[in-house]
């Protein structure tokens, strides 16, 4: 099994430099925003940014989950490609009809997502990108499907790098106003495209279904919503927050959201791209449920380690790329998001259960539950507690809907979470972090030094509280044997 480990972790490592990228790009750009915009643009490009990713979900129609879940298992190539090619004719229609409804709509929607009129062109942007990033999918998903995360990598960054350098060109060199902000983040999915368009065909056979185009609308469809909703749970918050509180809170919420889902792009999403491949490789295993337990463990683990060691010297990076000393205190939202982001991580697990079965339709209700749950307690308490009681109600939804996910699917479940290693480990989070609001040290080389010696406390703790199994006690000494022994 653990051979099988090193192989999720593997891939999963190769996925990660998109998404690290993906974040290292960020953090270029905070220290650009913060040093050429004031508070309320920054706020108004978030919630932008927000929007385009609705589109996005709307557009995308979870294709890219429903091809690895169709397709992964198709051992007739020529079926497989007939069947990719009415997802990829559902992307073109799809992506046709948001561009369509963004030319008609778009100037009506400025002052309904900004507060404000005269914003009619970058909201069609945000149309065009979703269109463009969803047609882009396609050649990401293939490469993913034909095992070579290399090629999804080498997309991914290369989109990345091509809206840097755009937003670099416009806003830094020519300074243009936010609105070149989104035409780069257009162009460069657009260009992307049609670059490996003819990947695309090469894996394509002409053949419209209406049989498959069914079986594709009826997993997707409610996959797409519980998606939607999702998107809306981690999301409305910073909507509401408009209403309740200065559009400057609001910027410094959406910073400290922003940077807290760093363990999302380094250690969750490229994990997840790696896992629904191996899933439906490993599934007739013999040490299969084993496999998903432990893994469960270890992406939480892995992802709580990060958190702690994000949320201990956040506040130095921060000084150094938010150039905006009004912002910095989105430093004390970042442990609360980045705790709600682990318990998000366990999510993958009952959705694969349900992915397998069938029964994409319990992720909706489970995420409408809880956006319902998340709508209802942020009204009630923004308004006494704002942007902090934002924070915290994010915890409670995700640890709401993780419960619920594990309810829900208990009769079908191929994982067995260790509870009791998950109690343990965000026991020692909630403590080792609550000390960043109790103590508050003025010198920096002793903070440093303080929090350093956390680490090796935190990971301590773990090892005389039983954490561990015998056998990964073994692997890890044989790790360190190999790698760091002195020869």
């Amino acid at each position: 099994m653990l051979a099988d480990l090193k192989y999720t972790l593997k891939h999963s490592a190769i996925y990660g430099l998109s998404r690290i990228g993906t974040k290292l790009i960020s953090f270029i750009l905070i220290p650009l925003y913060t040093s050429v915009f004031v508070s309320d643009t920054i706020a108004n490009i978030n919630l932008l940014e927000t929007f385009w990713q609705y589109l996005f979900t709307i557009c995308m129609f979870a294709f890219e989950t429903a091809i690895i879940n169709i397709c992964a298992s198709e051992t007739d190539l020529s079926k497989r490609e007939r069947i990719l090619f009415n997802f990829f004719f559902l992307s073109v229609i799809n992506s046709s009809v948001i561009i369509f409804c963004g030319a008609v709509f778009s100037g009506s929607l400025s002052s309904l997502i900004l507060k404000e009129s005269g914003y009619g062109s970058v909201i069609f942007y945000c149309f065009l990108i979703s269109a463009f990033e969803s047609l882009l999918i396609m050649p990401m998903t293939l490469a993913r499907l034909n095992d070579r995360p290399v090629l999804y990598t080498v997309i991914t960054l290369s989109n990345l790098l091509i809206n840097l350098l755009l937003q670099i060109y416009f806003i830094l060199i020519q300074k243009l106003e936010f609105n070149y902000i989104f035409l780069a983040k257009f162009i460069a999915p657009a260009v992307l495209f049609l670059a490996f368009l003819p990947y695309v065909l090469r894996y394509l056979k002409f053949n419209i279904s209406l049989k498959e185009i069914k079986v594709i609308l009826s997993f997707s469809f409610p996959l797409m919503l519980a998606m939607l909703l999702s998107m809306l749970l981690n999301s409305v918050d910073r909507f509401i927050l408009v209403d309740f509180v200065s559009k400057h809170d609001v910027a410094v919420y959406t910073l400290g959201y922003s940077i807290g889902s760093i363990t999302n792009a380094m250690i969750l999403s490229p994990f997840t791209l790696a896992i629904n491949v191996i899933f439906w490789k490993k599934i007739n295993d013999d040490n299969f449920r084993r496999f998903m337990t432990k893994s469960s463990t270890y992406l939480f683990a892995g992802m709580i380690f990060c958190s702690l060691l994000i949320s201990l010297f956040i506040n130095y990076a921060v000084m150094i790329f938010v150039r905006n000393s009004s912002l910095w205190d989105c430093v004390s939202i970042v442990p609360f998001i980045l705790f709600s982001n682990c318990f998000t991580a366990l999510l993958i697990f009952p959705s694969l259960d349900f992915y397998y079965h069938k029964k994409t339709g319990m992720i909706m209700l489970i995420t409408a539950i809880s956006l319902v749950f998340s709508i209802v307690i942020n009204f009630t308490f923004i308004r006494y507690g704002g942007i902090f009681a934002s924070a915290i109600i994010a915890v409670l939804s995700s640890i709401l809907m993780i419960s619920l996910n594990r309810k829900l699917s208990k009769d079908i479940s191929f994982t067995k979470f260790e509870f009791m290693k998950i109690v343990l480990l965000s026991v020692l989070y909630i403590i080792f972090t609550g000390f960043l609001f109790i103590v508050k040290i003025d010198n920096a080389v002793f903070d440093i030094i303080l929090k350093t010696a956390m680490i090796f406390l935190f990971v301590y703790l773990l090892y005389i509280l039983k954490f561990f199994e015998t056998i990964e006690l073994q692997s890890i000494s044989g790790f360190f044997n190999k790698y760091f022994r002195r020869r």
